[in-house]
């Protein structure tokens, strides 16, 4: 056996960070090579589509189950970020971890996973983004020379799984030999409805940065939270949870972190946000843009997920204009129309012995 081959072709061609990523959606496999390599990348990925060969199976399985025993069953935080996403979704797919529960992993053999890789990862299931001092006429030509006759795999099965709604509040407790943490979601919706914009400015309101609402409060002035911040996940196609994640600063409890944060969500509810406040998100969130394309990399991921995501590589800049357009009004309407009780999801990180009754 050679270890690592593919990369070691690769990075005597002056290849390197390659690399590879799954998510709920999508695997990504990403490599930064000199531009004048370009031709060799189609020649090498073409092969490994065509032909793959699963070196070393159960080393690398092993090597999987020690990433869940790392990430998820000895780390407090993403045990509790597992037990989050169960709890949450019910019905849909969101709810299972990405990388499997262990008895999924020490299942899996050798023969199973090449037959799921030789359906699925097909030319016609891909999207290729390349970003930087090429020709895009060569690399047309390429793609269609070395990926073009690979015969096409199989679509992969749509999800009707769609997740009811939610008619009361659900609440979970993770008891851990570690300091306590909160975890508080709503179910929203996916990345191409027209609220996704307005509910990424009331994420960035909220949790964006020190000038943030619960950042000043929270950690700044009550000082009762280590740290805090809103993300909208854990997924792209289906309806997403807007979560607000803290730990509390002793002696504070994750039960006044909470409260804490139903008042903010409150205020946003009465009234809408300063027109000035908001400007400021707009800033941000431009500025944040804008470095992401300084790196051809950064950019790469963004085109990819455009194309196969939302079937147009251009929507990732759509996406910044929408942002630009929420208006205070239609941040304070999202503020109403998901943030209710009954739709409210919330994770607690507990010490033996010292679970907490919240009223």
């Amino acid at each position: 056996v050679v270890a690592n081959e593919f990369d070691r072709v690769l990075t005597r061609n002056g290849a390197r960070g390659l690399n590879a990523s799954t998510t709920y959606e999508a695997t990504t496999y990403y490599v930064e090579l000199p531009a004048n390599r370009a031709k060799l990348w189609f020649l090498m990925e073409a092969d490994r589509m065509r032909n793959p060969v699963f070196r070393e199976f159960y080393t690398e399985r092993s090597v999987v189950a020690e990433e869940r025993r790392m990430r998820v069953e000895s780390d407090p935080g993403g045990a509790l970020y597992e037990a989050f996403l169960a709890t949450a979704y019910r019905v849909h797919p969101y709810g299972v971890p990405v990388i499997g529960h262990m008895s999924d992993i020490e299942g899996l053999t050798r023969r199973r996973v090449e037959e799921y890789y030789r359906r699925y990862y097909g030319p016609n299931n891909a999207v290729v983004a390349v970003v930087g001092d090429v020709v895009p006429d060569s690399i047309i030509a390429w793609a269609e020379a070395y990926l073009g006759p690979i015969p096409r795999g199989d679509e992969p099965p749509p999800v009707h799984a769609r997740e009811p709604e939610q008619r009361g509040e659900r609440r979970v407790e993770v008891v851990f030999d570690a300091e306590p943490q909160l975890l508080m979601g709503w179910h929203v919706v996916d990345a191409a409805h027209p609220d996704f914009a307005p509910l990424s400015v009331m994420a960035s309101i909220l949790a964006g940065g020190t000038t943030s609402r619960l950042h000043r409060r929270l950690v700044l002035e009550e000082k009762m939270a280590q740290g805090v911040s809103a993300s909208l996940g854990p997924g792209v196609r289906d309806p997403l949870l807007f979560t607000i994640s803290a730990a509390p600063r002793a002696p504070h409890t994750v039960a006044e972190l909470e409260r804490a944060i139903e008042e903010e969500l409150a205020r946003l509810r009465e009234s809408p946000p300063e027109a000035a406040e908001l400007q400021r998100i707009r800033n941000q969130l431009e500025a944040g843009s804008v470095r992401r394309l300084r790196s051809n990399l950064g950019l790469a991921f963004q085109l990819a997920e455009s194309a196969a995501f939302h079937g147009d590589w251009r929507e990732t800049f759509r996406q910044t204009r929408r942002i630009a357009e929420v208006s205070p009004e239609d941040v304070q309407r999202v503020a109403r129309k998901y943030f209710g009780r009954e739709n409210r999801t919330v994770a607690t990180l507990v010490r033996p012995g010292a679970g907490e009754v919240v009223p």
